[in-house]
């Protein structure tokens, strides 16, 4: 695309198509899954109260081809409240990718609908009684279904943000983010990028600085010292004019300039705008990862029984919870989440993988925000 300007030049603009498109296609999607999904969550949540203590003999003719065209019917809005809810859930994540509330929003929207056989007899004070129960329990079964889908797709997109995100700071540390020191400075080749090394062990340590640095011949770091090639006018200052600093590490310490005018407060900011504390905290992650991943795992296996029950118990009060507060006893609850005396089967499992993924996705975002936005 081109604009002509009054010396008769043009100047090109560049589109983004793709990103247009996307968009356009994510903001669709959003109100059009919205619109489907409340649509279909109304009419389930109306089949629920309407056929509650609904008498089918009172309509007379075939009762069994009554119910069956009825249960055909809720199924039609069974698959129009998934799909949307599914819909809604891919334009949420077109149109807030990246935002730290994404997966938490999608993860809430699905437990809502999932407890929806909980809280939806309380609300519309539906007791369960005549042939119709079936219906009723279908209705309500079919917004936890879609919960559960929703719930699920809430935890991949956690998965794949988690790799994303990991990735991105494993590769690039915090150079999306605001750098002041050092900005301007390659990468030297030379020097090897030891993992976890000391300043002049990384890739920013430029070879004639290092020569004449003090910090380097005490074998110390800059952002221990508070002091370095990339912030102290005097440690520059000395490589460009050639001082010869000692060999002995104790000699070379008391060469390090201290600049009295800072607090440290403002030494420690300026060490967090520095590329190579960046990259010192680049590989801070790379550790902090893998050690979050075998944490939870070993959590997860070494704990796994136990962890079973304590979620059975879970879910278990969360329906006995909700059966108090609607006044209904457990012969007249619609779902039975668990068997009360049972062992843990398939639903707790599912459930603790689901509860692990999630802590393990908030874990790495904390860790994220602690090394690159906090640096601790």
């Amino acid at each position: 695309m081109a604009q002509n300007q009054p010396g008769g030049s043009r100047i090109r603009y560049e589109t983004d198509y793709i990103g247009t498109v996307l968009e356009w296609l994510g903001s669709k999607c959003l109100v059009a899954g919205s619109i489907a999904a409340l649509a279909g969550a109304a009419f389930l949540i109306y089949y629920s109260f309407h056929f509650n203590n609904f008498a089918f003999s009172t309509v007379g003719g075939d009762v069994p081809k009554v119910m069956a065209d009825a249960s055909g019917t809720i199924d039609i809005f069974k698959y129009i409240f998934v799909i949307g809810l599914l819909v809604f859930g891919i334009g949420m994540t077109v149109n807030f990718w990246g935002d730290i509330a994404l997966g938490v929003t999608l993860f809430l929207t699905a437990l809502l609908f999932y407890f929806a056989p909980q809280w939806v007899p309380f609300l519309l004070q539906i007791t369960p009684g005549g042939t119709a129960k079936a219906l009723v329990e279908q209705s309500l079964g079919s917004l936890s279904f879609g919960g559960l889908l929703l719930g699920f797709y809430a935890i991949v997109l956690q998965a794949i943000d988690l790799w994303v995100r990991i990735r991105t700071r494993t590769l690039f540390g915090a150079k999306g983010d605001l750098m002041k020191y050092g900005v301007g400075v390659r990468e030297v080749e030379e020097i090897r990028n030891v993992f976890m090394g000391k300043c002049w062990q990384l890739p920013y340590c430029r070879k004639f600085v290092r020569e004449k640095c003090p910090i380097f011949h005490s074998r110390r770091t800059c952002w221990r010292e508070r002091v370095g090639c990339m912030c102290e006018e005097e440690v520059i200052r000395g490589a460009m004019e050639g001082n010869i600093i000692p060999k002995d590490t104790v000699a070379a310490a008391r060469l390090i300039p201290y600049n009295r005018a800072w607090t440290p407060q403002q030494k420690a900011e300026r060490c967090r705008q520095c590329v190579i504390y960046n990259e010192h905290q680049r590989h801070k992650y790379r550790l902090a990862v893998p050690t979050a991943f075998v944490a939870v795992g070993l959590i997860y296996f070494g704990f796994r029984p136990e962890l079973l029950t304590k979620t059975q118990m879970m879910l278990g009060n969360v329906e006995t919870s909700m059966q108090k507060v609607s006044y209904t006893s457990q012969g007249e609850a619609y779902t039975r989440l668990i068997e009360k005396g049972t062992a843990p089967g398939f639903l707790e499992e599912f459930v603790l993988i689901l509860l692990t993924l999630f802590v393990l996705a908030q874990l790495m975002k904390i860790v994220e925000f602690a090394i690159f936005k906090l640096k601790v």
